[in-house]
């Protein structure tokens, strides 16, 4: 006899899919029992068996999984609860009174057209496609013919098929975003059966793997992989799966898209803006270039090691931190400040070429070193960081005019000019000594020296004492020789003085000292403090006035005639004294008187 109740079953899904290797199915079973009696129907059980024959493929390997739950379609009052678990001892899925709970009666009763569900849930589909049998086994009484209770069960079958995927599936990457630059490589995945060819192409459509059918292997649904070098950036690939051996057959296509976790474009990117991940700063694209805004959406920072740009438009530059440098353009030039505030600050560079520098003064990186004031006369050089003044050290300085207390060479010890109010002093070792100065051509109005001398320190040198000019050699005290075309001289004061062509006075000469005349070595007249030598003859034709007497001596003799002693005559017998004329005659001479 057939069974008192009818039963019906539902999947969901409603094809069971098969587990596959590293991939299990999960699904659920709905028994819908009816009572299609216009009478009660009473009954003891229904077991859900899960038979495995021949030609059947197993639900599930793990019955005590799944979750199992009945539930009426409406319930009385009087209805007792009933349960519906996995009965270890039968080997099957109980439905009956629950032993949990006293019952008010010894079978459970389903009214007439009611109707229990029983829930398989959460049912690990076991693998293998093909017809899944489920045995009903049901005791029951009652019913339109009020059969008594049975003594053994009534038995039916119910079906459900569970499938495989009979086309690819499941196209994936182990991990979607990978990072080139860590080495890490494409993993492509698929799942489908082993009787098809399979070929994956990039997104030109070249193919870049292929792999052949693999018919009869085990099991028939098999898992497929593919390693390749990551690519560089965002790329899709299709699976292609057609009927092995090609054929007319269109084939199945699945993509998966991978991306780089830094991307790298052959051809540039286009996009409107660029925005971060966690900190929400954008660089915007505009018209005219491009804008880095904050996330509030005003101008931004950007921090760069270098920069190399043709131009550069800003309010200000700043360092990376609030307290650093920072530097303003306004409309006259450059401005340079430093901390939070707006106290100008210092420009450093290894180098600065510029049309012009205002400022109020320069000084070395040294706080310590010279500095350079720019006053409203001119520019003052400051030694040691202090207000003393310093050096000007350069190779070449070109200026109109230089005021300066005085000029010394680089070296300490050497040669220095020193600018009193009349003049210049020229100094030498570093010291107060006066100094030499050394020039191809002096062009002065007027020179005030000590002395004078020629480069060699032999040569000849003339010095200036107070009464006018004295000329010396060989770089000692002896005189030595003035030598010139001409000389004009209001005086001429000399202890010796020779003349080899011809001398002329015009006006009157004077000889002090005395005078000395000599022609080819012979000497020709000699003034003496009493008299006067010489030895040529004399032609008075004016008049020569004696002041005090006139001597003329002779070989033989001498005349000489003198305010006091008169006209003497030596060497001859008359004479002349003092107005008396005598004659002397003899050895011993007699003097007699006339």
């Amino acid at each position: 006899m057939p069974s008192l109740l009818h039963y019906e079953i539902v999947a969901d899904p409603t094809s069971l899919q098969a587990s596959l290797p590293n991939e299990p199915s999960v699904g659920t079973v709905y028994l819908i029992v009816s009572n299609t009696h216009q009478a009660q129907v009473e009954w003891d059980y229904i077991d859900v068996a899960l038979p495995l024959p021949i030609q059947s493929s197993n639900l599930t390997d793990t019955p005590a999984a799944v979750t199992a739950t009945v539930e009426r379609t409406y319930n009385n009052p009087w209805d007792d609860p009933l349960e519906f678990a996995w009965d270890a001892a039968n080997d099957c899925f109980r439905a009956r009174l629950s032993q949990a709970q006293p019952s008010t009666r010894q079978f459970a009763l389903l009214d007439a057209h009611g109707a229990l569900v029983l829930k398989l849930e959460n049912i690990p589909v076991a693998e293998g496609a093909g017809l899944s049998l489920l045995e009903i086994r049901e005791r029951a009484g009652g019913g339109d013919d009020n059969l008594a209770m049975r003594q053994d069960h009534y038995t039916t079958y119910l079906g459900l098929a569970k499938q495989t995927p009979r086309v690819p599936r499941s196209f994936r990457a182990d991990k979607s975003l990978l990072d080139v630059d860590a080495g890490e490589q494409l993993v492509l995945r698929w799942d489908g059966p082993n009787g098809l060819d399979y070929a994956i192409l990039d997104q030109t459509g070249a193919e870049v793997h292929s792999e052949p059918a693999a018919p009869g292997a085990t099991p028939a649904h098999l898992e497929y992989s593919w390693t390749t070098a990551a690519p560089k950036r965002g790329t899709t690939y299709t699976l292609v799966a057609k009927t092995a051996g090609g054929g007319q057959q269109r084939g199945y296509f699945l993509t998966t898209t991978v991306h780089a976790v830094i991307p790298e474009f052959a051809s540039g990117t286009r996009t409107p803006w660029v925005e971060g991940i966690a900190n929400k700063g954008r660089l915007v694209l505009a018209a005219d270039g491009a804008e880095v805004r904050n996330p509030a959406g005003d101008l931004g920072r950007i921090t760069a090691d270098k920069a190399d740009v043709d131009n550069v438009t800003t309010r200000l530059v700043q360092g990376r931190t609030d307290s650093a440098g920072w530097i303003t353009f306004p409309d006259q030039g450059v401005n340079v400040y430093h901390g939070s505030n707006s106290d100008l600050g210092v420009l450093t560079a290894a180098r600065a070429d510029v049309e012009g520098v205002n400022t109020k003064w320069a000084g070395s990186r040294d706080a310590g070193s010279g500095w350079i004031e720019f006053t409203q006369p001119g520019a003052t050089l400051h030694k040691d960081g202090n207000q003393d003044l310093g050096a000007l050290t350069a190779d070449k300085v070109d200026v109109e005019g230089v005021n300066t207390k005085w000029v010394g060479d680089r070296d300490a010890g050497k040669g220095w000019i020193g600018f009193p109010q009349d003049g210049i002093d020229i100094r030498k070792d570093g010291g107060q000594a006066w100094g030499t100065v050394h020039a191809d051509k002096a062009d002065v109005d007027g020179i005030n020296t000590k002395w004078v001398q020629g480069r060699s320190t032999s040569d000849g040198w003339i010095e200036f004492p107070a009464e006018g000019l004295r000329v010396l050699r060989d770089g000692g005290h002896d005189l030595g020789t003035v030598t010139a075309g001409k000389a004009e001289l209001n005086e001429l004061n000399t202890v010796e003085a020779r003349v080899s062509g011809e001398a002329r006075v015009r006006g009157m000469l004077s000889v002090g000292g005395g005078m000395k005349l000599s022609h080819d070595g012979t000497r020709m007249f000699v003034t003496l403090p009493d008299r006067i030598v010489h030895s040529a003859i004399n032609e008075f034709k004016q008049w020569v006035g004696m002041e005090r007497g006139l001597t003329v001596s002779f070989q033989t003799g001498s005349f000489s005639a003198t305010k006091e002693g008169g006209i003497l005559t030596h060497g001859c017998d008359v004479q002349f004294q003092q107005g008396t004329v005598s004659i002397s005659k003899g050895n011993p001479p007699q003097v007699r008187f006339l």
